[in-house]
């Protein structure tokens, strides 16, 4: 397989191309028919449609469209129309559906959008798109590595390995001035780019003329592509660092909700994991602390299934346990008959009281106020 990895805009499909105004759809139009193209340099074969259905399918926002050839000057017919999606076989042709962007009802050039609709539903045969692609080309070579001939005699082209789709664009037979992009649609200033456009169309097909401007090409195109992508990560750089979540919500809404929808996915997903992990160590704290203390296992179930903390926990073990000791306790005086503002307070409420203003935990207030008993 010979590595040209070079960009190629593929011959002109039609045919089945269906227009739905309310959304703004062309369902159904060919993007590219099996066989070899026009100029015999490369065949599409089954692996080439598939792999384009591939592709196409892997660009969730689907791929560029424009209105025109891509060497067409900005201001004519490189014009953004919208996205194209669901790429799928129909036998030996790959069809797709056009979503018109709404700007392309506004260009310098006029309601682009409109037109193509209309041409669309005038005649659906003549509305027609080429891909925009890079490729390998893989020659058929017999067991000799001599290549294979066809029935003619002559060598069988190279079939097309599809590496990237660029973009499907919405075109026509440069030739024909009064199709789909006839000159009468555009004002003067436009119509030259246009026509010098057919004239590269005729050039390109003579491989003498080819072999001698294909490095200003390459060199076109190279500079053409990083000034692009530069400018583009660039602006959107700058929306996305600027854009605060109300903007993005107005003038974003798709990227919003779906940046949205992951978000409560993921925080779902998270908090669950999180709520998990902490009701476990909750349940296994309160546990291991009910075994510091005697008979204490169906006030830690208890405890558990209340929701309490092991604090909450805690208090509830040991006024359990300062019940016991008062029951075992002889009727000579304990802490509860000491002299002073403590005298009648029972041991858990002069715990409190040291507790408030000590400013410490429950745990240390009831030992302190433990150790006067005798």
């Amino acid at each position: 397989m010979a590595s040209k990895d070079i960009l190629f805009r593929t011959d002109i499909a039609r045919g089945g191309a269906k227009v739905d105004r309310k959304q703004e759809v062309i369902s159904g139009f060919a993007v590219v028919t099996k066989g070899i193209t026009h100029d015999e340099r490369g065949e599409f074969d089954d692996d080439a449609l598939e792999k384009i259905v591939e592709l196409g399918k892997k660009q969730k926002i689907g791929i560029k469209s424009r209105f025109g050839h891509p060497n067409m000057s900005g201001t004519a017919l490189g014009t953004f129309l919208g996205r194209v999606k669901n790429f799928k076989r129909d036998g030996d042709i790959v069809r797709a559906d056009l979503h018109i962007d709404p700007t392309a009802h506004k260009t310098p050039d006029g309601d682009l959008a409109d037109y193509v609709m209309s041409l669309a539903e005038s005649d659906p045969d003549a509305f027609g798109s080429s891909m925009v692609i890079y490729w390998d080309e893989e020659y058929r070579k017999e067991k000799d590595g001599t290549l294979t001939k066809g029935k003619d005699g002559k060598d069988l082209p190279p079939l097309i390995r599809v590496k990237k789709l660029n973009q499907v664009d919405i075109v026509d037979d440069p030739a024909a001035n009064d199709g789909l992009f006839g000159m009468p649609f555009f004002s003067d200033s436009v119509k030259p780019s246009a026509e010098f456009t057919a004239f590269l169309d005729k050039f390109v097909h003579n491989e003498s003329a080819v072999d001698k401007v294909i490095a200003f090409f390459e060199r076109y195109r190279a500079n053409r592509d990083e000034k692009e992508k530069i400018i583009t990560e660039r602006e959107v750089r700058n929306m996305y660092e600027t854009l605060t979540v109300e903007e993005l919500k107005k003038e974003k809404p798709d990227v919003f909700n779906s940046i949205h929808s992951l978000g409560v996915e993921e925080g779902k997903k998270t908090g669950l994991e999180e709520g998990r992990t902490k009701e476990k160590e909750r349940s296994v704290s309160i546990l291991k602390k009910s075994k510091e203390y005697k008979d204490m296992t169906d006030l830690a179930i208890d405890a558990v299934e209340k929701g309490q903390t092991l604090d909450q926990a805690t208090i509830v073990f040991q006024d359990k346990q300062l019940e016991g000791l008062k029951k075992a306790a002889p009727a000579s005086p304990g802490p509860d008959a000491d002299e002073g503002k403590d005298k009648g307070k029972t041991h858990l409420e002069r715990a409190r009281a040291y507790k408030a203003e000590n400013k410490c935990s429950m745990t240390a207030a009831l030992k302190a106020t433990a150790e006067k008993r005798k």
